[in-house]
């Protein structure tokens, strides 16, 4: 059986839409880069005041073991002395609460009792303070 010589010719590719593409691509993008400008442009948490309840204790590898003026501090801090940073960062956040409440307590029901130090109804409900929440640098001379 004989071929005809169009069939050999490959059908002709169907045209592509290349403007509606190239919107969508940019509308994604555009889309994607408003979004990080918006996250960007909220307000940072407050840092820490420079106080000994507030700083944090690193050992010498620069490894958290706790805040300034907590018990137990000397021995951990001795070489050797192996750290877990989960409890470690748990311990740290649970003081935290003790102090700063959960978010929306009264300032009565807990240690501070002072309304500017509890934390305001809207605060993330996770106790992950040091996450959030830098120690500033100390000043430099």
């Amino acid at each position: 059986m004989a071929h005809a010589p169009d069939d050999l010719v490959a059908p002709a590719p169907a045209p592509r839409n290349t403007a509606l593409r190239t919107a969508l691509f940019f509308a994604i993008v555009g889309g994607v880069l408003a979004t990080f400008i918006a996250l960007g442009r909220q307000g940072k948490p407050p840092t820490m005041p420079h106080t000994d309840p507030h700083r944090l204790q690193l050992n010498l590898k620069g490894e958290l073991v706790g805040v300034v003026g907590e018990a137990g501090l000397a021995e951990a801090m001795l070489p050797g002395v192996e750290l877990d940073k989960r409890s470690v960062e748990k311990r740290v956040n649970t003081s935290c609460q003790t102090c700063h409440g959960s978010p929306g307590d009264d300032p009565a029901s807990h240690a501070c009792g002072v309304a500017g130090r509890c934390l305001p109804k809207n605060h993330p409900p996770k106790p992950e303070c040091i996450k959030c929440h830098r120690v500033p640098a100390p000043a430099v001379p």
